[in-house]
């Protein structure tokens, strides 16, 4: 099943914009008459027939609407520096999408080599990703903020930091409630820096680990990712 995605929505119609109607028409071949499935970042899945297709976009009659597809319980949030290298963050985005995240703040770190992040291909990534693997929720993407402002940010549910530095750390795996929100925190190549883990720990953030390895910051956002996942299942 192809998803494509749209917010021209109303009662009864879906307009597919010019890149979505591109591939519905010209790359899968998809005419006047053929069914095809629309989400619409907000939970929402349609079951559409397309009625007209113009040079600019294709207009689809709704047949069927399901509602919190592919909902999951719980609530993550990750804050994470992005990398020096953007495919390495990119290619945290893409992985967090597919398999679940709710939320996903860029952070920087004082530590951060990266200081600018432009959001417009991330955004492509999210829905990319969001399409590819089946889902009908887009995740939130922040602009980047300091991490002292996410620090105290007065988030609801569990707040954890993962870190490098020779502190008392609990796994990952046991700070995780099945269906309840969760904000976990990763810093840049570099780590945090002592000051920023003593903040974070005056504001009540849990100290965790995600195991033994010394892991890369997409890596070890990647797997932060997958553990709230499969606690979950």
């Amino acid at each position: 099943m192809n998803l494509f995605f749209s917010t021209e929505i109303d009662e009864h119609s879906i307009i597919l914009n010019e890149d979505e109607a591109k591939h519905c028409t010209k790359v899968l071949r998809k005419t006047v008459g053929d069914n095809i499935h629309v989400i619409d970042g907000n939970g929402n899945l349609y079951l559409v027939r397309i009625d007209s297709i113009g040079k600019r976009d294709c207009v689809c009659s709704i047949l069927q609407k399901t509602e919190h597809f592919g909902k999951h319980d719980y609530y993550l949030r990750m804050c994470v520096a992005p990398t020096k290298n953007i495919d390495r963050f990119e290619f945290f985005v893409e992985k967090a999408v597919e398999i679940g995240v709710d939320e996903i703040i860029p952070v920087c770190s004082e530590n951060s080599e990266r200081k600018i992040l432009k959001l417009d291909r991330v955004e492509r990534i999210v829905l990319s990703a969001m399409k590819q693997s089946y889902k009908a929720y887009m995740p939130k993407l922040s602009e980047m903020i300091e991490v002292d402002k996410v620090i105290t940010s007065d988030f609801s549910g569990k707040k954890c930091i993962a870190h490098c530095e020779d502190l008392e750390k609990i796994l990952l795996r046991n700070e995780v409630e099945p269906g309840k929100e969760i904000t976990i925190l990763i810093g840049p190549e570099g780590d945090f820096s002592i000051t920023e883990i003593e903040l974070a720990i005056q504001n009540n953030w849990i100290p965790v680990s995600l195991g033994e390895s010394r892991l890369r910051t997409e890596t070890a956002a990647i797997a932060a990712v997958h553990t709230v996942e499969l606690m979950n299942q």
